[in-house]
Order: C-alpha cells, then sequence, then structure tokens
C-alpha cells in the first residue's frame, strides 16, 4: 500500500512539474529593462517626457529596446494584454517573440478594436481549455512597407505546444488586423519602412513621440 501512494505521489509531482513547464514561455534571453526607452529616445533626440508631438525616425532598435518598450507598456498600463514579453532580431533576418497574453485583458482590447461579441466568441473557441494567462512563442519573418503590414510565422507554439497551420494562418490574419487598427486608433503613425536587418529593427517613419498603450 505504500508503494501505491509513492508512485501516485511521483505521478502527480511529475504531472505538477509536466504542467509548470509547458506553462512557461520560451526564455529568449533578452533583456527586460523599460529604463532602455529612455535611452533610445535620448540617442534619437526624442522627449523622455511626454508631448502631443510626432517624430520623424529613421533608426535601428535591438532587441533589447523594442522589448522595453513592451516592458514600459505593461508597467505602465494595467490594461495592456501582454505581459513578460520578449522579443528577438536574429540576423537571418528572422525574428521571435515569447511571453504570456492575457487573455481577459485581450478580450477587452477586441472589443475596443470594434470586434463583435461574435468574432470574439469564435477566437476564445481556441484557448477554451486554458485558464488564466496563455504563454506563446512565434518565430518567423515580418514587415511594413508604407503602412501595409506582412506576417509570415514559420513556428507558433501555445504552451510549447505547436499550433497546427489550419490555426496560424487565420490567427496571422487576426493579428494583422488588430494591428492595423490599433495603429488606426493611435492616429499620426505613417510607417515608411519597418523591417528586420543584420540582427536590429530598421524603422523610417512618422510617429507620436508618446504613445500611451
Amino acid at each position: 500500500m505504500k508503494k501505491f501512494f509513492v508512485i501516485i505521489a511521483i505521478l502527480l509531482a511529475t504531472g505538477f512539474v509536466t504542467f509548470k513547464y509547458l506553462m512557461q514561455p520560451k526564455d529568449l534571453g533578452v533583456k527586460r529593462d523599460s529604463s532602455l526607452v529612455a535611452t533610445f529616445k535620448q540617442r534619437n533626440n526624442m522627449s523622455t517626457t511626454p508631448t502631443d508631438k510626432k517624430v520623424e525616425l529613421n533608426t535601428d532598435m535591438t532587441s533589447d529596446e523594442v522589448t522595453a518598450v513592451f516592458t514600459l507598456w505593461q508597467e505602465r498600463d494595467k490594461n495592456f494584454p501582454l505581459r513578460d514579453v520578449q522579443i528577438k532580431f536574429n540576423n537571418d533576418g528572422t525574428a521571435e517573440a515569447a511571453g504570456y497574453l492575457k487573455i481577459r485583458n485581450a478580450i477587452n482590447l477586441a472589443k475596443n478594436l470594434g470586434y463583435s461579441d461574435s468574432d470574439i466568441e469564435k477566437g476564445k473557441e481556441y484557448i477554451k481549455y486554458i485558464s488564466g494567462d496563455l504563454p506563446f512563442y512565434v518565430a518567423g519573418t515580418g514587415s511594413m512597407i508604407n503602412n501595409t503590414i506582412s506576417l509570415s510565422p514559420t513556428n507558433f507554439q501555445i504552451a510549447k505546444v505547436t499550433v497546427p497551420e489550419t490555426i496560424t494562418t487565420p490567427a496571422t490574419a487576426l493579428v494583422t488586423d488588430m494591428i492595423k487598427r490599433r495603429i488606426n486608433e493611435v492616429g499620426g503613425a505613417d510607417i515608411k519602412e519597418a523591417s528586420i536587418k543584420a540582427g536590429t529593427f530598421h524603422l523610417q517613419g512618422s510617429i507620436p513621440e508618446s504613445i500611451q498603450y
């Protein structure tokens, strides 16, 4: 009988460890330091305090700097739909992103962007067995030329499980549409080029100097 309980305990412990592993996003080894946003602004002669001005940029951002933007948004806004995000740009022109999707906040964002209740219910079908924040990992290529977005994921994982193409394709279209809606909501952004070059994120265009997510 004791052996039976020992076996049960081992199985439960193994299951807990496995579950904990699956529910953690991939670590890309990128620093999450929101203070790098101020450093980037100073380097590009941007104000470090909120303004209503627009700024012309033709610059490169490192993985740490882009990650810092997401970290700052998370710190400033409790309704931001992502947390603990890491963004990594590779020398071959690909990029990786990992973190958690805060499901409730994502649903509220979708409503604010004008998606219908039926659209949101369709999306929730894919995550109906997940409770809490959703760990994700995505790798691939992407760019924006003259405000036109192009995303091509090559690997999409939820809780370290690879998502099939039948889900990845509509999910990519949805993310693309949400980015467009968010840019229109912010207003004032005119992106001539946003691309991955030599392990950095190249950005050229006119953007609001301060964007409160």
